[in-house]
This record gives structure tokens, C-alpha cells and sequence, in this order.
């Protein structure tokens, strides 16, 4: 005995056999749901007796309103009584979702009619909203032999792009609802990405080797479509399952876009959101602003946001000889020399006083003590006295002291001079903030997971990001005065490099650690009606591990090869030695031309000096400058 016999059969209390009908289905079909929406006329008395949490909204001049503050309330399937309330439930269906904040999966809909006729039945399948509601029942009463036939939409494609053919079937009980996503009997799923391997990639090719068409709302031609990379072949898996096909649509110009407040968009996010696609994906991430009015599914993959920075360059040869200590040692070592040098002095001066300057001859100079520390720098010989236990103590620290520098200072410049050194690499989020270096992408979706964040580098790292086009990056890649934002896939790829050459990938190096990272999904229209489908689908892909393979040949595929491993196998340290050349020693040279300038300069000035002191200027000079001092400070007391 089927569905219908039994209710009517059996009463189960109601007033009518209808009544016990739309009881019983909804008791069988619409109690996995959270709350069910009964829609009715103002004037239509409903009676739904059943266990399961109903809300009754009545079309009035503040149905819009109602029916928003159902769905937010948890509404996710509806009975409809009577065609005066279905026309308004079906034109507000689409807006209401896309107000709601709820985004429930396989909604269900009963609708109850009297009698309608074929132009209805026209009018109902032609009505965009009939396409969002596969799992649908209609019951239609007959008053004259009351009875009630059960219908549901077939929604099919007929084989031209871009066209949903949408008609009217008997059901057969007891099967009300049958799963329609077992066979999408050819419908086109409107479908936007862009260049972006190895996430996306697509091409133009011969008719059996395509796996889309282009959409005819944007393309006049015909010409078949391969579509690739590791997000859109999920979508070509799941069409092949369910039989299914694509109309793709790739926005080179808007890119990912935006959606503003006011349900306006531009890119593949402003397309789902003002449902001009079905289906987007370009490395989608869990945007705030596109969630407004759109929907994500399951997580397909991770991507970490990541910066390729120019790296670092080779120290200049003439630093040599400052590069064994830090600038922390280096002063602690001028400090320890100063110290030495007052040290030799004031010994040399307190000796003079204690054994007599007859005794061992002068006592040393200022300059004697200065020769005597840098002797004991560079581990040379030096004059140390030892009549003085003072004298013996001191001058032993210093030289142990000076050999101990002088010996650290050669193990470091041999390492230095082997080695090539580098400046400062910029190797984390902070060294980024701290180097201010520009860094540029060509659309502001890149910085959308940083935007928020209360963090004041992250803030400084957003301030110095860079919108540019694709001319600007190609220029600049070159000239090293720039960075690049790029991510990094789930397992180990580096994507975009379309701006770079095999020769510009050496000079460039990825951060040690990425900006943020978060998980890659689909953005879907909210009342998607193979939502669940393809999460089921996507879970299953994901547990089989078929992801790695599908990067990898996709990203051997379009990306160099060549590149990719300049950039994921690179960085400063992997330079080897080299051997010793001129450039070594020109730190050396610069300091010997600098000491022989200065000894040169010096020796003119003092031979001019001792010129001048033989022909008695010396005297007048000083006698002199000391005269219009006494004449300065006579008229400055004559004015105080």
C-alpha cells in the first residue's frame, strides 16, 4: 500500500485527507530538518498536527519581512498552500536567501494546488527560482473526483550552452523526492576562475579533448575549452560523475574582485554573489565579504600566503677587513684598546716618578703607548718594561689580551674571505615590516586575510603591499627593488611566476615562514543546489590522496620546473667557496692608500710648520691671535 492510500485510510485524526497527506509527508520527508516553514493565504485555515518544529508565515504586505525572519530562524523546507501564496514565495525565494545569514543544504519544497493548468505549469518551470529547488513536490487537487496527483520538476540541459530546460513529471509513489544530483541530465553549471596555475589553468582546444564550453553570455564563439588545474578538476570530476557539463567564463580583468554592502561585485567573488556564476574558483579563501551574500564549501586544500623578496646581495669587497667582529665586538674591542693605550701612558708617566727618567731612559709618549697596543693587536714584537712588578703585570694582560684578539680577529677573516658574505636577508613577516620593501601583486584580494588583523607590523606589511599590473611586475623583476606575493600550495608549489624568467628566479628568495595561511575553498551561490553533492564528493577526493598527484602534474605541467626549484631550493647560504682573489684585499688597499694620504698630509703640515718656525712667523702668529683675543674680550666688557 503506498504513501497515499494509507493517509487516506487512515485519517491519523485530521480534517481532511489532505491535511493527513501533507502530515504524513512531512513527518516522512521534512523531519531531518531544524524548522519547516508552512506558507499559506490570509484567508487559508492549515492545520499541520505533526511532531516536528513548524512556523506559519501568511502572505500579507510583510511577507518579505516574514519569511527572512523564518529562514533566519532556521526554515529549510516549506509547504506552500495555494498558487496565490506560491508566486510570492517563489519571486522572494532567491532575495531572502541572499539576505538570510542561514545557508542550509538540499532545501525541500510541497507545494499544494488546485487544479492548475498548463499555462501555470509554464510559468512555474520557467521561473528562475524552480531551478534552486530540485527536490520538489506538487500536489494537485480536484475537487470534481477529489483526487491529487503528484508532480516534481525534471530539470535537464538540452545540449546548447547556457540553456536549462525545466518541465513537469508524475511521480510514481512511494518515491516523492528522488535524488536528482545522480543524474544532472546535462544542466550547465555557470562556472568563473582565471589564470592562476597550478591552482587554475585553462586553453582553448580540440572538441574531444574539451571538458567545458564558454559561457554565451560573454562569448559569441563555440570553441571548445580545456579547463585544468587543481581546483576545476574537482568541478570536471564531479560532472563526470553526475553528468553534468560546464560554461566557463574567465575574468582577466576584474580578477578575484570584491562585494560591496549594497550586493554589488566585480570579479569571480562579485559574479557568485550577484549570481551571474554558479561555481568560482582561484585559491578562493574564507572572505568575510563575499559570505555576505554567498557560500563556501568544503575545504579543498591549505595555502600559505608568502612573499618572494629579492635576495640578498653580496657585501661590498672593501668591507673585508670589518666583517670578523659584530659592531657589538668591534666596540667592546676599541673600547678594551683606548683602555690599554691610557694604561701604558699613566704607567709610563707614575714609573718616570718612581725610579727616575734616568733610569731606562724617556718615559713613553702618548704615541709610543698608541704603537705599543696595535703591536700587541697584530701579535708584532713591542717594548714592555720590567724593572716595575706594575709594568710586568699590566704589560702580560696585554699582550695574552692582544694575542686573543689578534688570533680571533685572522680565524675570522679567513672565514670571511672563503666565504662570500651577504647583507642582512629578509627572511621573516618582522624583517619585512622592519625593511619597509615594497611588495606588489595585481589584485587587493591578496591582502583580504591580513586586512584584519590588530597587529601593528601585519598593518605596516599591508601598508607597503602594492596593487600593479602584470607590465609593472615583469619590469621590475630585473631590478630587485621589489617584492612579489605569491602562495605557497599544500604540498610545496610556489605560484604565480608568470612575471618571472629562469634568470630573475636566481636572484629572488621566499620567506622562511608565510604571512597567514588558510584553506582554499568553492564559492557558491547560497541556494546551490549540488552544494552537498560536490562536498561529498570533495571529502572522498580528499581522503584518497589524489591531491599530490594532481599538483604535482598539474604544476609540471604550467609552471617551470627550472623556476620552481630556483625559488623553493635557494637562499644566501648556498653559495660555496671561493677561491682568493683582488677583491679580497681591496678593504686592505683602501686602508693602506687612507694611512699613506693621511702620513702624506701630516708630513706637508709639519714640513711647513718647521719652515715657518725657522723664519720666526711661528712667534708672530701666536703673538698675534693672543692680541685680538685680549681686544675680543676688552670691547666685550666695554659692552656688558
Amino acid at each position: 500500500m503506498d504513501l497515499l492510500e494509507q493517509t487516506l485510510s487512515t485519517g491519523q485524526g485530521a480534517s481532511s485527507p489532505l491535511i493527513s497527506l501533507i502530515n504524513f509527508l512531512a513527518v516522512s520527508y521534512l523531519s531531518e530538518y531544524f524548522c519547516v516553514c508552512v506558507v499559506k493565504p490570509s484567508e487559508e485555515f492549515v492545520l499541520v498536527d505533526v511532531e516536528i518544529p513548524t512556523m506559519i508565515i501568511t502572505v500579507d504586505e510583510r511577507f518579505n519581512r516574514t519569511l527572512l525572519q523564518g529562514i533566519e530562524h532556521g526554515c529549510q523546507a516549506f509547504i506552500v498552500f495555494q498558487e496565490v501564496a506560491l508566486w510570492p514565495f517563489l519571486d522572494s525565494f532567491l532575495d531572502v536567501h541572499d539576505d538570510s545569514d542561514q545557508r542550509s543544504a538540499r532545501k525541500k519544497l510541497i507545494a499544494v494546488l488546485d487544479s492548475p493548468d498548463s499555462e501555470m505549469f509554464d510559468k512555474f518551470c520557467a521561473h528562475p527560482a524552480v531551478r534552486d529547488l530540485p527536490d520538489l513536490l506538487m500536489i494537485v487537487t480536484s475537487t470534481e473526483n477529489d483526487t491529487m496527483l503528484f508532480y516534481t520538476t525534471d530539470i535537464s540541459g538540452d545540449g546548447t550552452r547556457g540553456t536549462v530546460r525545466v518541465t513537469m513529471l508524475p511521480v510514481t509513489p512511494p518515491d516523492y523526492f528522488p535524488d536528482k544530483t545522480k543524474n544532472m541530465k546535462g544542466v550547465p553549471i555557470r562556472f568563473q576562475t582565471l589564470m592562476y596555475p597550478p591552482f587554475t589553468y585553462y586553453a582553448e582546444t580540440t572538441p574531444e579533448n574539451a571538458n567545458a564550453r564558454k559561457d554565451p553570455r560573454y562569448y559569441q564563439d563555440d570553441t571548445p575549452i580545456f579547463i585544468d588545474g587543481t581546483e576545476p578538476r574537482l568541478l570536471v570530476e564531479f560532472c563526470q560523475r553526475k553528468n553534468c557539463t560546464i560554461d566557463a567564463y574567465f575574468d582577466e580583468v576584474g580578477l578575484w574582485g570584491g562585494v560591496s554592502e549594497n550586493r554589488t561585485g566585480t570579479g569571480i567573488l562579485g559574479a557568485v554573489a550577484t549570481r551571474r556564476a554558479d561555481f568560482a574558483v582561484a585559491a578562493n579563501y574564507y572572505w568575510l565579504g563575499p559570505y555576505r551574500f554567498a557560500t563556501y564549501s568544503e575545504v579543498i586544500s591549505r595555502s600559505g600566503l608568502i612573499v618572494l623578496v629579492p635576495k640578498p646581495k653580496i657585501v661590498a669587497p672593501w668591507r673585508t677587513p670589518f666583517l670578523s667582529f659584530s659592531k657589538s665586538l668591534w666596540m667592546a674591542v676599541a673600547v678594551a684598546f683606548a683602555v690599554g693605550v691610557c694604561s701604558v701612558w699613566l704607567i709610563e708617566k707614575g714609573r718616570s716618578h718612581i725610579v727616575g727618567s734616568a733610569a731606562g731612559g724617556h718615559p713613553k709618549s702618548l704615541s709610543d703607548s698608541l704603537l705599543t697596543m696595535i703591536g700587541f693587536y697584530m701579535e708584532q714584537n713591542a717594548f714592555m718594561r720590567n724593572d716595575l712588578m706594575a709594568c710586568v703585570f699590566l704589560f702580560g694582560a696585554l699582550l695574552f689580551a692582544g694575542f686573543m684578539v689578534g688570533n680571533l680577529y685572522g680565524a675570522g677573516l679567513a672565514g670571511i674571505m672563503t666565504i662570500p658574505q651577504f647583507e642582512k636577508a629578509i627572511e621573516t613577516r618582522h624583517d619585512l615590516a622592519d625593511t619597509g620593501l615594497t611588495f606588489v601583486g595585481n589584485d587587493l584580494a591578496w591582502m583580504f586575510a591580513l586586512m584584519p588583523s590588530p597587529q601593528a607590523y601585519i598593518q605596516k606589511i599591508v601598508r607597503d603591499f602594492k596593487v600593479v599590473d602584470d607590465d609593472y611586475m615583469v619590469e621590475h623583476r630585473h631590478i630587485h627593488d621589489v617584492g612579489y606575493i605569491g602562495e605557497r600550495t599544500q604540498f610545496g608549489h610556489f605560484g604565480p611566476v608568470d612575471y618571472l624568467d629562469v634568470e630573475s628566479s636566481r636572484h629572488f628568495q621566499l620567506l622562511k615562514e608565510d604571512l597567514s595561511y588558510q584553506y582554499c575553498v568553492v564559492i557558491l551561490t547560497k541556494t546551490c543546489p549540488f552544494k552537498q553533492s560536490f562536498n561529498d564528493l570533495m571529502i572522498v577526493i580528499r581522503q584518497s590522496g589524489i591531491q599530490y598527484f594532481w599538483e604535482t602534474l598539474v604544476a609540471n605541467r604550467y609552471l617551470s620546473v627550472t623556476i620552481q626549484q630556483n625559488l623553493l631550493g635557494s637562499g644566501p647560504s648556498d653559495s660555496d667557496a671561493v677561491v682568493l682573489g683582488v677583491s679580497h684585499f681591496l678593504g686592505a688597499f683602501l686602508i693602506l692608500s687612507i694611512g699613506c694620504s693621511c702620513a702624506t698630509i701630516v708630513f706637508c703640515l709639519e714640513c711647513l710648520y718647521a719652515k715657518l718656525k725657522r723664519r720666526g712667523y711661528t712667534e708672530v702668529l701666536v703673538r698675534s691671535r693672543i692680541e685680538w683675543i685680549v681686544r675680543w674680550r676688552n670691547d666685550r666688557q666695554m659692552r656688558c
